[in-house]
């Protein structure tokens, strides 16, 4: 008499946590294949080794996975990568601020297409996580200018909010070829190009004679403090 098969092993569930973590992660890796226009639920499903049913069951509809990609995403770019300067020229802290902000968009180029071509069109994206993720670089961008009109090196006379568009309207159109997968750009230059214009515009205008004026004012002191070392003539 022939033996009966031994009864197949149950295969071996993952903590939630960690399958959602998996899921996350490859619906990442399906979106930078494919792009969110060609994204497809069954094909993470496939790469993770589990069912779509599976998938649905952490995320209703696509649409709730490609967002949860992204919040993921912004986090972890929050979280590790921003250059800590707090000090030093502001021109060096505003294009390290502004690089930041590029690479940002050049390490994630489908995650950055999905927000800011379909989710910023959404009535309901302020109301989003992900809205408040992008208001935090912003923040941390227009810190580095804030810091200056504090210092009195950044015009006082100019609204904040111009500012802002200025340089991220800088940032959108500098990588907009890019998104759209019809050119490309270099983060370095481009930082170095929107800092030296932004610059050009908001710095307070010194005058030409300050530096001499200020070389003559400590010449005029020095002179007065031998003076008063060398007593007075006889």
């Amino acid at each position: 008499m022939q033996s009966k098969p031994p009864p197949r092993a149950a295969a071996r569930r993952l903590p939630r946590d960690q399958r959602v973590a998996v899921i996350l992660q490859t619906a990442r890796s399906v979106l930078r294949d494919r792009g969110s226009e060609q994204f497809l639920t069954s094909e993470v499903a496939e790469r993770c080794g589990t069912s779509e049913a599976t998938i649905y069951k952490y995320f209703p509809t696509k649409r709730d996975l490609l967002i949860k990609a992204a919040e993921d995403w912004f986090e972890e770019f929050l979280s590790d990568d921003y250059p800590a300067r707090t000090s030093g020229p502001l021109k060096d802290r505003l294009y390290h601020a502004i690089w930041w902000a590029l690479s940002f968009i050049r390490r994630e180029p489908a995650l950055s297409r999905f927000v800011l071509m379909e989710l910023r069109a959404d009535p309901a994206y302020r109301t989003m996580r992900i809205y408040q993720q992008n208001r935090e670089v912003v923040e941390r961008v227009m810190g580095v200018v804030e810091d200056g009109r504090k210092s009195g090196i950044v015009r006082d006379d100019i609204p904040m909010r111009l500012m802002r568009d200025m340089i991220f309207g800088a940032i959108e159109h500098q990588t907009w070829a890019y998104l759209r997968r019809e050119g490309d750009f270099s983060v370095d230059d481009s930082a170095g190009w929107i800092t030296e214009v932004i610059l050009g515009g908001i710095v307070v205008n010194q005058p030409a004679d300050r530096h001499l004026s200020e070389a003559v004012d400590m010449l005029e002191k020095v002179t007065a403090s031998l003076r008063k070392q060398a007593g007075p003539k006889r």
